[in-house]
C-alpha cells in the first residue's frame, strides 16, 4: 500500500498479473478489484474477478502424469480500516478444471467443479518502514482447496522493500510449502514484486521457486 500524492486523482480499480514456477509446476493468472462506491483507500464494498491457467506434473510408475488446470473467481467483499490495519474480507464463486494426461483413477481432483470461497487479506503498516501482509483464502473445490501467505517487509527508501515471506497452498491430493524472500516496489498507482526460494511438496522433494507480479491502479 502507497498514499496517493497531492493532487493525484484516487483510484478505484486495480488490475494485477503475474506468473509463477516450481520445478514441476507454472501458474499465470490476472484479475480485476472494483471499489464500488468511492477510491480503492477508503473503507467500502468491493467486487473481484480473477483468472488463471497452469501445469504441473507428478511420477506415477511406470509414467509421469501431466496436469493442466484452468481456475477462476468471482467474489464480492469488503475493506476496512483499523488504525494501522487494513482488513479485506471476500467471499464468492470459485471455478476449477483439471485435465490429466494419462489420466489418473487414484486421484479426485480431476475434472470441473464450482464452490464457494473465501478470502481473508491484511496489511500492517508497523512503522513508517515495516510493514505485514497475510493472505488467505480457502474454497470447498475438490473437498477443500485452500492457499497462505505471510510476509514481512522493510522499506529502505521510497516505495523500495525487501523482505521474507512464507507460504503453503493444497488441495486433498497436494500440499505445498514455500519459504523465501522477496523484493517489492510500489508506488501511488501500482507495485511491481518477485520472490525466490525454497518449496517441497507432500513427497519431501525439495526445489526452487520464483514468482513475478505487476499491479496497476486506475
Amino acid at each position: 500500500m502507497h498514499p496517493a500524492t497531492a493532487g493525484e486523482s484516487l483510484p478505484n480499480k486495480e488490475i494485477w498479473g503475474g506468473a509463477e514456477v516450481t520445478a514441476k509446476t507454472w501458474s499465470v493468472y490476472s484479475g480485476i478489484t472494483a471499489a464500488l462506491y468511492g477510491p480503492l483507500e477508503a473503507d467500502g464494498w468491493r467486487i473481484r474477478a480473477v483468472g488463471g491457467y497452469g501445469g504441473y506434473s507428478y511420477p506415477k510408475y511406470p509414467v509421469t502424469i501431466r496436469g493442466y488446470g484452468a481456475f477462476a473467481d468471482l467474489l464480492v467483499g469488503y475493506q476496512r480500516q483499523f488504525g494501522p490495519v487494513t482488513l479485506k474480507g471476500f467471499a464468492g464463486l470459485a471455478f476449477e478444471d483439471h485435465t490429466l494426461l494419462p489420466f489418473d483413477p487414484d486421484t479426485d481432483v480431476v475434472g470441473t467443479e464450482y464452490g464457494p470461497k473465501a478470502v481473508l487479506e491484511a496489511w500492517w503498516t508497523i512503522s513508517p518502514k515495516a510493514w505485514l501482509s497475510l493472505d488467505l483464502s480457502w474454497s470447498s473445490l475438490y473437498d477443500s482447496t485452500y492457499a497462505a501467505r505471510a510476509r514481512a517487509g522493510y522499506q529502505f527508501n521510497d516505495g523500495l522493500s525487501a523482505g521474507l515471506e512464507l507460504a503453503a497452498n493444497g488441495n486433498p491430493d497436494y500440499d505445498g510449502n514455500r519459504a523465501g524472500g522477496f523484493l517489492r516496489f510500489a508506488w501511488s498507482h501500482g507495485e511491481i514484486s518477485a520472490s525466490v526460494g525454497a518449496a517441497v511438496d507432500r513427497s519431501r522433494e525439495l526445489g526452487g521457486y520464483g514468482t513475478l507480479n505487476a499491479l496497476f491502479k486506475y
